[in-house]
């Protein structure tokens, strides 16, 4: 028994002898691109100012594919233009069949072959940095522009995802920001209640790439399936995009155009909707123009959906400033209910427009979305703009 317990101490010792000696010391962080790594077959350690690392992890990361001879004890990494080769035991490695000379040999300890992080990192193109305080290893590799492009548009078809998928935690997970976005999180979830939409990504285009930074630019269609009513409509975004520790991240978003889908055709279908609804709405709609064309900001407010004090502010003073600007006259022609329900309706209209100091004349055709309230009363939702025309006159 003793002379069992002496060989299973001495063969311990034998293994702890094998093992690099870095056990008592802060372990020693890998990066690559700002991806932390993981070695599940050994630890980094360092050797003679030099980081070794497992060898198989390293390679896979840096996609390279992976070759061991256990006889010869080499190790080979191969990628579409690249070959590299070490030997444990060698300061002598190749690369591309060019001997290399190598600051520490590669290592055997355990099962586990180490080799010097920073040859491998300069050989495939990229740098190391080395920061003792954190003991940690910063790879930065170049990715070829195809694989920023894929990844571009993989992010930018994620966010449609989780948009449909109405996950706004998800969605905004993939936007840059110093905050916790829990107000937008709050917005993008309240509109997911009340409207179901379907957005489709039509085309991506990738503008501009360069470093970090990269513009896109889309066209999408949202349909709306269910919940309160919205127009179909198609829009033109434009994409900043960012790339934060290797990870590609949404910065801004704008919208460059967009172009409602109603067709007049469409909008010119009646709905079904009890006669008495239809008067008040249309008379609604009348005495929003005739208020206008007075420039009576008061009565026209009083028409419109309140949303709060500070909302109501806003919207008086952008009325005011149209008002400040043009003479305008309006005289309504078609305006036709084509979408109803309890407390909803859609008006499709065509308004006619005279500018009093140039003499101008305009037509527009826009939809007007009608709210009905607790007491019954129908009031100015939201509008959409159609199309805006001059009025072409005959020439003498």
């Amino acid at each position: 028994m003793k002379k069992l317990l002496s060989m299973i101490g001495i063969t311990l010792l034998a293994l702890m002898l094998a093992v690099p000696a870095f056990a008592a010391e802060k372990p020693i962080k890998v990066y690559i691109n700002g991806t932390t790594l993981s070695f599940p077959a050994g630890t980094p350690y360092l050797k003679d100012n030099t980081v070794l690392v497992p060898f198989r992890v390293i390679f896979e990361q840096l996609g390279l594919q992976v070759l061991w001879d256990a006889k010869t004890g080499t190790v080979t990494g191969t990628g579409a233009t690249l070959n590299i080769s070490l030997k444990v035991g060698s300061k002598r490695a190749t690369v591309n069949g060019t001997v290399k000379q190598l600051t520490v040999a590669p290592v055997a300890a355990a099962g586990t072959t180490y080799i010097p992080l920073r040859f491998i990192a300069e050989a495939t193109g990229g740098t190391a940095l080395w920061d003792s305080a954190s003991r940690s290893v910063k790879i930065t590799v170049p990715k070829s522009a195809s694989t920023d492009q894929a990844e571009i548009t993989a992010l930018i078809q994620l966010s449609n995802k989780y948009y449909n998928e109405e996950k706004a935690i998800s969605f905004y997970s993939l936007v840059d920001s110093e905050s916790d976005n829990m107000n937008s999180v709050a917005d993008m979830n309240s509109l997911f209640q009340a409207y179901d939409l379907k957005n489709t990504i039509e085309s991506l285009k990738i503008l501009s790439l360069a470093g970090d930074e990269a513009t896109v630019y889309t066209v999408e269609t949202n349909i709306r399936t269910g919940g309160y009513y919205t127009p179909d409509e198609r829009f033109e975004y434009l994409y900043t995009l960012v790339r934060r520790n290797g990870e590609w991240k949404i910065s801004d978003m704008e919208v460059q155009e967009s172009t409602v889908l109603l067709t007049r055709e469409a909008g010119m279908k009646p709905a079904v909707l009890p006669q008495g609804d239809a008067a008040v709405i249309k008379d609604t709609l009348s005495k929003y123009y005739q208020y206008m064309g007075a420039q009576n900001v008061d009565a026209t407010m009083a028409l419109m959906t309140s949303y709060g004090e500070d909302y109501d502010a806003a919207a008086k003073a952008d009325l005011q400033a149209l008002f400040d600007t043009y003479d305008l006259s309006y005289s309504l022609g078609t305006a036709n209910i084509y979408y109803y329900s309890d407390d909803e309706a859609a008006v499709y209209t065509e308004v006619s427009i005279k500018d009093g100091e140039s003499g101008e004349n305009y037509t527009q055709s826009l939809i007007f979305i009608m709210f009905k309230s607790e007491s019954g009363s129908w009031t100015i939702d939201d509008t959409y703009h159609i199309s805006f025309d001059t009025v072409q006159t005959a020439q003498s």
